[in-house]
């Protein structure tokens, strides 16, 4: 008899996963976040896995809390199988013991490094070289499990929060069925986590200010780690301004533009080619698209023709 999967997750990034294992698997329902209001709207809205799953026919599991009734409706389900990917809570020990054929978490680090819920975030603000997707098992302690097996997606420097969660979805919908396909014929063992562990937060607000007596690598890579949300910032003339984009890769990275004799902060020129350079502690940013408060995001150009301030202005 084959595994019987009920399938955890919420946002976007866990869609193409599910789709992938329902093709391939039983999935015998699918528990995801609460519906919430948008905007201003009081109108509820599902999570993108709740959408996906109404739309396969699947049984959608929604609880506030993961207690009493919501373990009835797992074993109404029949399900011996947990594959999570992004639930958003955490479970505990009763809610684990219902899935005697395995627990399985999908998480986007090399374990044990950024154990929490920001590895994708952090893979870039760290200026990694590449990302890693890995299979582990679900235990009590975070992100602590023993690891099936891992992936990795080169980075050139150019990735974005939003746009590593794409390639993320995929790769995870690729790589996590036809190993669980292994994990299910018993061919394969799990490996204990190697190394000292590294931990992850959800990004803030605060977090994203930008400090331009810092490297170019430094700054770049917080621009594109806080992209789409909460966005990069700095101070200029009394207000805050999102940096929402940034030129370069790694290539230039390891050896920027130099701006000796400019104070860190300054805008130094700007390039039609790349954009609005800013000093940093050892050369250029070069910044490419820009939003001002409750105003549109502008690439450089854009932003210049209506702010030509800013080519003489100096960021705090």
């Amino acid at each position: 008899m084959g595994n019987r999967i009920l399938f955890a997750g919420t946002p976007d990034i866990a869609v193409p996963l599910l789709r992938a294992l329902h093709e391939r698997f039983e999935v015998v329902g699918v528990l995801t976040a609460c519906d919430k209001s948008v905007g201003r709207s009081s109108k509820l809205v599902p999570s993108p896995v709740k959408a996906t799953a109404l739309e396969l026919g699947l049984p959608v599991l929604q609880f506030e809390s993961l207690r009493t009734e919501s373990r009835a409706a797992v074993r109404e389900l029949g399900a011996d199988t947990l594959v999570t990917f992004a639930y958003g809570r955490i479970f505990g020990p009763k809610f684990l013991g219902l899935f005697p054929n395995g627990r399985f978490n999908v998480h986007p680090s090399a374990l044990p490094m950024f154990r929490g819920p920001a590895p994708i975030q952090f893979t870039i603000l760290k200026g990694l070289l590449k990302a890693v997707i890995s299979l582990q098992n679900l235990g009590l302690g975070m992100d602590e499990g023993e690891i099936w097996g891992s992936v990795e997606i080169p980075l050139d420097g150019t990735e974005t929060t939003e746009s590593l969660t794409v390639r993320v979805a995929e790769e995870a919908a690729s790589f996590v069925p036809s190993l669980l396909e292994k994990v299910f014929s018993g061919s394969l063992e799990p490996k204990q986590q190697e190394g000292e562990a590294s931990y992850c937060t959800m990004m803030s607000r605060e977090m994203g200010r930008l400090d331009f007596s810092k490297t170019v690598l430094e700054n770049h890579a917080l621009v594109r780690a806080c992209y789409s949300w909460p966005k990069a910032w700095a101070r200029v003339n009394g207000s805050d301004i999102a940096i929402t984009g940034v030129w370069g890769d790694f290539g230039y990275l390891s050896s920027p533009d130099s701006c000796e004799g400019s104070a860190p902060g300054t805008v130094i020129s700007m390039r039609k080619d790349r954009g609005i350079g800013i000093a940093c502690g050892d050369g250029i940013l070069w910044v490419s698209a820009l939003q001002l408060p409750a105003k549109k995001e502008l690439d450089f150009k854009a932003f210049v023709n209506g702010n030509q301030w800013i080519l003489k202005a100096a960021f705090e």
